[in-house]
């Protein structure tokens, strides 16, 4: 791919009004590489930053439908690091499974994201941060923040780390 892009780039290069490059001209295709080694990873973190996107939302759907195995099915097989009002566990798959199924899950009456930041860490790799509302019963909903680690396995994004924390009650 990146030859193709070298390609277009020494097409285009001369259309772009005619700059003179700077050096000798043994370095420009050098430069040319670079350039096109900058888009190709231009373009891998924005295609994981929308992988990213629509994982966040189908976890949305899945929390809001009360998806048990979907949600489960969003961690990490290795287990994952959950961590929240000052404390960090590190739980298998087949607990974060367990969790879901039984009875202390309860799904939210209302739940949203709110500002979700999306920062790639590498090939297969993505930073969430943000925020979310979950709203029980006749409660009052609270905010939440939010980061998340999730990492390529088998082929599709899941969460390998999870920090969820409650705003302080006032």
């Amino acid at each position: 791919m990146s030859r193709i892009l070298v390609l277009l780039l020494t097409i285009s290069a001369p259309a772009a009004g005619g700059a003179q490059t700077s050096g000798p001209p043994s370095a420009a295709p050098a430069r040319l590489e670079e350039r096109a080694d900058a888009v190709a990873e231009a373009a891998q973190a924005a295609a994981l930053t929308a992988e990213a996107e629509a994982f966040m939302a189908g976890y949305a759907d899945a929390l809001r439908a009360g998806d048990r195995a979907g949600l489960a099915a969003r961690y990490d097989r290795r287990g994952a690091f959950r961590l929240g009002h000052g404390e960090k566990t590190f739980e298998r798959w087949e607990a974060i499974r367990a969790f879901y199924a039984g009875p202390q899950w309860q799904p939210p009456a209302r739940f949203e994201w709110r500002a979700l930041s999306y920062e790639p860490a590498g090939a297969n790799a993505v930073v969430v941060a943000g925020l979310f509302l979950w709203g029980t019963a006749g409660g009052v909903p609270r905010t939440y923040s939010y980061t998340a680690l999730l990492v390529r396995q088998d082929g599709e994004l899941r969460i390998r780390l999870e920090d969820e924390s409650g705003q302080p009650q006032r």
